[in-house]
């Protein structure tokens, strides 16, 4: 706020509106000056427009990176369920595992116990406490059997409990490293939204800021257009006693840029861009920059002749008037359309850019008061 407070300030101590002025080189130099402030408002808000386009990508591009940390958090909380359940499946593999262990060494202890039962017995014990030899001999053989298979038994139970134990042990470490990485994945995200709330708070003040000197790029070219009108009523009263009648209204040109290239190789919002709109638009006749470059209204008589058009020193409604460089023109000279051609040696023209960038309707227009002209048609 403070900024804005300080930038606004600034600007009006940049400009102020300008005193009265009572002639035409005083006029003329307000209006240089006001020009020149508006040319470096208009710079400004281009920049802050690119910045603020720039901005904006960033914000979207930012945008696109809090969606996919997005997706990577939900896949991994995804992963932490999925391993979760293996590790709830790998306990109760454990647990049942380790109840069947319980079983088997059970029997196993009891076997044992008939092992040693029988083996701290003598050779001929053992023989007659059976019914014969073979039957002594089939117990100490089923004896040794269980045994063996007992104790293959618990060495199977006891090598898939220690590998049920480590996968468990590994999925857990597994489940820990997947939690991490989501508190990564979450603190990257809320990262990402910090930077774009940043740049969008940016992105507000150079919006503000390009308002703002648009706004004075408007009040500006509001003063130069009423200083050229000044201008031009000071310029009539010293040439002409104030004959002329400066008017506006519509013209239909349809261009609002500011010199910008047109469809007839001329700038959008001076005057041969008018005048080659009126020719081809209205009149239906074909008239372009036949020297891009060199398409100056002072030299339009030279375009003229390209295209075979008639360049004369005669008044003609419709013609396009073309006034020499300098002189009470510009350094470019000068073109207008002719609208009427009056009793009294006069003509009525209508035009863009005698006041700066806007269309006008002079009536009563001595062509020898601004130096020399022709007619094209």
């Amino acid at each position: 706020m403070l900024l804005k407070v300080v930038l606004i300030f600034g600007m009006f101590l940049l400009y102020s509106p300008p005193a009265s002025a009572s002639t035409e080189d005083e006029l003329n130099q307000k209006k240089a000056q006001l020009e020149q402030q508006l040319d470096k408002y208009k710079t400004l808000s281009d920049k802050k427009s690119k910045e603020a386009q720039s901005l904006l990508n960033q914000i979207n591009h930012l945008e696109s990176d809090i969606s996919t940390a997005q997706k990577k958090v939900e896949e991994t909380q995804g992963k932490i369920g999925e391993t979760q359940n293996t590790i709830s499946d790998l306990s109760a593999q454990v647990d049942k595992k380790t109840k069947e262990l319980a079983v088997q060494k059970d029997r196993l202890d009891k076997a044992i116990v008939e092992i040693y039962r029988y083996s701290s017995r003598s050779d001929i014990e053992t023989i007659f406490a059976g019914s014969s030899l073979a039957d002594a001999v089939n117990q100490v053989k089923y004896i040794e059997a269980v045994e063996t298979q007992v104790k293959s038994l618990y060495e199977e139970v006891q090598k898939n409990k220690q590998e049920l134990e480590k996968e468990k042990s590994d999925q857990e470490a597994q489940k820990a490293q997947l939690a991490q990485l989501k508190q990564d994945q979450e603190s990257y995200k809320k990262n990402i939204e910090y930077q774009k709330n940043q740049k969008g708070d940016l992105l507000n003040m150079t919006v503000s800021q390009k308002a703002s000197y648009e706004q004075k790029a408007q009040d500006l070219q509001k003063e130069v257009t009423r200083i050229s009108s000044e201008i031009y009523a000071e310029r009539q009263k010293r040439l002409s006693g104030g004959k002329e009648v400066l008017g506006g209204g519509g013209s239909g040109y349809p261009y609002s840029s500011i010199d910008e290239p047109d469809a007839w190789g001329f700038l959008t919002r001076e005057c041969t861009s008018y005048a080659a709109w009126y020719l081809n638009a209205v009149e239906g006749k074909s008239f372009y920059n036949t020297r891009p470059g060199q398409g100056s209204a002072w030299n339009w008589p030279a375009l003229a002749h390209d295209q075979g058009f008639t360049v004369s020193g005669n008044p003609q409604v419709g013609a396009a008037i073309s006034w020499e460089a300098g002189g009470l023109t510009s350094a470019w000279g000068h073109v207008a359309i002719v609208e009427a051609v009056n009793s009294d040696g006069t003509i009525d023209v209508s035009e863009y850019n005698w006041i700066k960038y806007s269309y006008s309707y002079r009536k009563n227009v001595t062509p020898s008061d601004y130096g020399s002209y022709s007619y094209i048609y």
